[in-house]
């Protein structure tokens, strides 16, 4: 695609993107109470939320959003093609026919329709006619009769303001800068038949104002996210099996290992063939793919030295509310080079006493650059309670996270003997500032979202970061943050977090957001470190985005 077309495309969707939220706003004014966000337990905090699993694989997909009795701070169920049961049948008007619980399914089924992966969009809701909610333009696009089965249009347009201090790049690097974020995504699911699906999406992503270079995350001229062909296999007593090839995102479980990393202004994506099987409460996900790294002028082509693949199971209401195992093989024999193992499980769900838990934990093994075989891991633990009282009612959780890391610091590399934390949604929970990766880490945070109101939702949380081993601390790319020197203390910091998630209305929405990152001793301890850090280590970062969807 010529840069020229790419340049002209991308001014049409600026001038356009405008335009269609002030409609779809307009459109929604009917009916707005419908969708009130009292009791919101969920806080979609990247846009299309923190979701944790993916359609086709039980996950829970909780993120940015945590359902009540929600097991993790942020989540949003995704779901592929959930069909919404049997429909009220009758001549009479919604008002007549359907009961309030019938209204309130169709609301909920309304307010998820969009899933964190967009193939998992599910606008069934709109032939239930128990749902009198608003109607908005972009909803004439959706479930579209064709001669040859069903077809629904749509996408995204997000805006994003920063102004980060002392960190602009990877880390504290004692550099500030602001600028200007925005992503656009348009994609087609046509649905031929029960059997046969084909998906499209195209992502463009740009950066503006910026006074270093935008990040590798940052920028990419209009290229394929998603372009794939699922085929059901078998459906019968026995469960289902489709299968999916071709290019597609991966979102898994918590999104601790694998995420489409929706925070990015791109999104991560991979190449391959995948399996979903299915059979009431439980879900294998099967796949085998090829890393997409992004080209931001060219076009994005499969990494064949970087493969991913494995299994992930889930099963709901077993012991636990929802248990995860799991099975990850990620080679990169690109300079990196190595080949590492991961075998988890993660529980979660809440007690009837009405205490949240969140447990996941993993070991690695296989081959890295020292000369000791691989063998790392990760454990996180996590307790949260919804409190009730008469003027808020925040949702709490006490958090531990720990991540190994390499022991001899003349080893430390992208490729050492840490745990590695594969392809995940860091942003999610090591700090909204990103300044450490899940390698050679403890994390102690406390959580909480506080709906303010019907459609505000508060989210504070604070971090305190320490190193496992006395090296250094990784980025959320796992690369070394300082190769010069040891560590001279392990305190790494507090960070604390605060932000604003303004749900406007089902399709437009405000995330604003400030962070501080009060400096430990590493920093005041540690040489090597970038120029002026060691003079002061703190830092800021402010932001404000919009989005809507359509």
């Amino acid at each position: 695609m010529s840069t020229g077309f790419t340049r002209r495309w991308r001014l049409l969707q600026y001038l356009l993107a405008p335009s269609l939220a002030a409609v779809t706003t307009i459109g929604s004014v009917q009916a707005e109470d419908q969708f009130s966000t009292a009791g919101l337990e969920t806080v979609v905090v990247q846009t299309s939320a923190f979701e944790d699993t993916d359609a086709e694989e039980p996950a829970p997909e909780p993120v940015a959003e945590t359902p009540a009795p929600a097991p993790e701070p942020m989540a949003q169920p995704v779901v592929e093609y959930q069909e919404l049961g049997p429909v009220t049948s009758c001549n009479c008007a919604p008002t007549t026919c359907c009961t309030k619980k019938d209204k309130e399914a169709a609301a909920a089924a309304a307010k998820k329709a969009y899933a964190g992966v967009y193939y998992g969009n599910n606008f069934s809701y709109l032939k239930d006619p128990c749902y009198d909610g608003p109607v908005f333009c972009s909803d004439k696009l959706k479930n579209i009769d064709m001669p040859l089965g069903t077809l629904s249009l749509g996408g995204e347009t997000r805006y994003r303001y920063h102004s980060e201090r002392n960190h602009r790049g990877v880390g504290i690097t004692g550099r500030d800068d602001q600028f200007w974020l925005s992503r656009h995504r348009l994609y087609a699911d046509w649905k031929l038949c029960d059997a046969v699906r084909v998906y499209g999406e195209v992502l463009d992503a740009n950066s503006q104002g910026e006074t270093f270079g935008p990040r590798p995350i940052e920028e990419n001229d209009m290229d394929i996210q998603n372009l794939f062909v699922d085929v059901k296999l078998f459906d019968g007593d026995c469960g289902t099996l489709t299968t999916r090839i071709g290019r597609q995102e991966l979102l898994l479980g918590a999104q601790r290992t694998v995420s489409p990393l929706d925070w990015a202004n791109t999104r991560r994506t991979f190449e391959g063939v995948r399996g979903m099987y299915k059979s009431g409460d439980f879900t294998l996900d099967a796949f085998w793919t090829q890393f997409v790294p992004v080209d931001p002028k060219e076009a994005d082509e499969a990494n064949e030295d970087i493969q991913f693949y494995g299994l992930y199971a889930v099963e709901k209401n077993f012991v636990f509310d929802q248990i995860e195992a799991y099975y990850l093989g990620f080679d990169n024999t690109t300079a990196a080079d190595f080949s590492v193992h991961t075998i988890g499980t993660r529980v979660s769900g809440a007690s009837d006493s009405g205490i949240l838990y969140d447990f996941e934990g993993a070991f690695q093994f296989g081959d890295d650059r020292t000369i000791d075989d691989h063998s790392a891991g990760f454990f996180t633990a996590g307790l949260g309670r919804k409190i009730e009282t008469d003027c808020f009612s925040p949702t709490i959780w006490l958090y531990y996270d720990y991540a190994s890391g390499e022991e001899d610091f003349s080893d430390v590399s992208r490729s050492d003997g840490g745990y590695d934390h594969l392809f995940p949604l860091a942003h999610k929970y090591n700090g909204f500032m990103d300044l450490f990766g899940r390698r050679n880490l403890h994390d102690l945070n406390v959580f909480s979202a506080t709906p303010l109101s019907k459609k505000v939702t508060m989210i504070v949380w604070y971090h305190y970061f320490a190193l496992a081993e006395d090296t250094t601390p990784y980025s959320v790319v796992m690369t070394p943050y300082n190769t010069n020197s040891a560590a001279g203390d392990r305190s790494l910091g507090h960070e604390i977090d605060l932000a604003f998630n303004i749900n406007l209305n089902p399709r437009n929405n405000i995330f604003l957001g400030y962070s501080h990152f009060s400096a430990g001793d590493y920093y005041d301890t540690t040489a090597g470190l970038p120029t002026g850090v060691d003079d002061d280590a703190d830092a800021d970062f402010f932001y404000a985005q919009f989005t809507t969807r359509y």
